[in-house]
């Protein structure tokens, strides 16, 4: 298969199951719903390294903001990027692309462990932004909207496992790596 046409189909891929996914979250009152899209992002950014999982989610949150039902319970526009879990979607572009540049690092990539940790990273920076636009968006404090982020932690935790092992049953036929 000619590269660029295997890459523009490893990007789109990433989108696709995430937005197949959509209509899997469980509602959390006035918080965003817990989904599997984050699962996807990690998988992305481990499968395709820093450009094109960056490329991917950027790709992911561009269809759902013009009019795709492809974000959390099939919604899209503007609006969601706008709302609450705008900090999250952004969120999933920069984490894309962090997990992506640190799996690149040779002497950080040795196994199980230090996967995990990326991982654990790349799940703290999506916290991160989307508390920072939620702060933003109700003037409240960052910290205890952090902390509010608590129910989300076991299925996170979960998700970075899952991701894990299917990582690690694709990574002989989908690698990026040149080592």
């Amino acid at each position: 298969m000619n590269n660029r046409l295997r890459d523009f189909t490893q990007i789109a891929i990433f989108p696709a199951l995430m937005g197949a996914t959509a209509s899997i979250s469980i509602p959390l009152f006035d918080l965003p719903p817990i989904t599997l899209q984050t699962m996807f992002v990690f998988l992305a950014a481990l499968v395709l390294g820093p450009k094109k999982a960056g490329i991917s989610m950027a790709i992911y949150v561009i269809l759902g903001v013009i009019g795709l039902p492809i974000f959390s319970g099939h919604t899209s526009g503007v609006g969601i990027i706008l709302g609450k879990s705008g900090g999250f979607l952004i969120g999933f572009i920069i984490s894309a692309f962090a997990i992506g540049f640190m799996k690149n690092v040779n002497f950080i990539n040795k196994g199980i462990l230090t996967n995990s940790f990326i991982l654990f990273i790349g799940n703290l920076i999506i916290y991160v932004c989307g508390a920072t636009y939620i702060a933003f968006l109700i003037n409240g404090n960052i910290l205890l909207i952090l902390a509010s982020f608590a129910p989300y932690l076991i299925g996170d935790i979960l998700k970075i496992y899952a991701s894990l092992l299917i990582y690690k049953r694709v990574s002989a036929v989908l690698i990026y790596e040149y080592a």
